[in-house]
């Protein structure tokens, strides 16, 4: 009787280790939920406003305020403060094809909008920060890495514990990219990114962004803070989503039009 128990006890087991194997997530298919939950999170028309606070090698700081119109495919930052440079509009178009993004930037002084289409100038820094253009902007370029789960670990996030899955993506032969090998932690449940640190070709750590505290909003876990660092230039920013709501109809498209820039009027939307 005893063995014909453990039989059963092992195939019981056995039964159960199959089931969670085919139950495991690839790492590709985590980034896929990564990337659902995002798009959940960004359906429809968004009204926001954030703030920049920036660190430098020198500890000189500078900060801004910003507002931002979202709705899928476009994206607008409207600059409040300083009052230097209120007025400008950064604008991102996303491209279905895969293509990177279009950007533009909208000076005051000019009066004219600009499209950013050099490296140069898409990887300039976004309002002073540890953040390029292209970084606020760019495309997803996942297709030429190949990702790979490492374990899972444990953060603490302010005074929450969170498990996470950590997954290295490297970039395929013959990728021309100037961050090859990345590390980003993901929520185990919620299936956000908590943490991230991208490597440069020479191997040594370039960049790092931190999720600092938590939030939820409509029922989703997302980020009401967040560090991130540029390790080589010594300087970081802060992110703080003061404010994220719905408006009571849908943005036109129209709003998201270079050519309206000019005439874009901050109060209709309460910045």
């Amino acid at each position: 009787m005893y063995k014909k128990t453990m039989v059963w006890t092992i195939t019981a087991v056995m039964v159960l280790l199959a089931g969670f194997a085919a139950a495991a997530l690839t790492a590709d298919e985590i980034l896929d939920r990564m990337e659902e939950e995002a798009d959940k999170l960004a359906e429809g028309s968004m009204i926001g406003t954030l703030r920049f606070d920036n660190t430098y090698r020198d500890g000189t700081t500078s900060g801004n305020l910003f507002g931002m119109l979202s709705k899928p495919g476009f994206s607008l930052i409207y600059f409040i403060e300083p009052t230097d440079v209120a007025g400008t509009i950064f604008l991102t178009h996303e491209i279905d094809d895969g293509d990177d993004s279009r950007l533009w930037l909208y000076l005051p002084l000019l009066g004219i909008p600009k499209e950013l289409v050099s490296d140069e100038e898409r990887g300039g820094s976004f309002a002073g920060s540890s953040m390029s253009y292209d970084d606020l902007g760019g495309e997803n370029d996942r297709d030429d890495f190949v990702a790979t789960i490492l374990r899972e670990e444990e953060l603490v996030i302010g005074e929450e514990t969170r498990m996470a899955y950590v997954i290295e993506s490297v970039a395929k032969e013959g990728v021309d990219t100037d961050t090859p090998r990345s590390i980003i932690w993901v929520d185990t449940e919620a299936f956000l990114m908590l943490k991230a640190e991208s490597y440069n070709d020479l191997g040594n750590l370039s960049s790092t962004i931190e999720v600092i505290s938590l939030t939820e909003f409509e029922g989703m876990l997302t980020f009401a803070e967040m560090l991130s660092t540029d390790v080589l230039d010594e300087s970081s920013t802060l992110i703080t989503l003061i404010e994220r709501r719905r408006p009571d109809a849908e943005i036109a498209d129209e709003v998201f039009s270079p050519d309206s820039l000019t005439t874009f009027d901050p109060t209709v939307w309460g910045f």
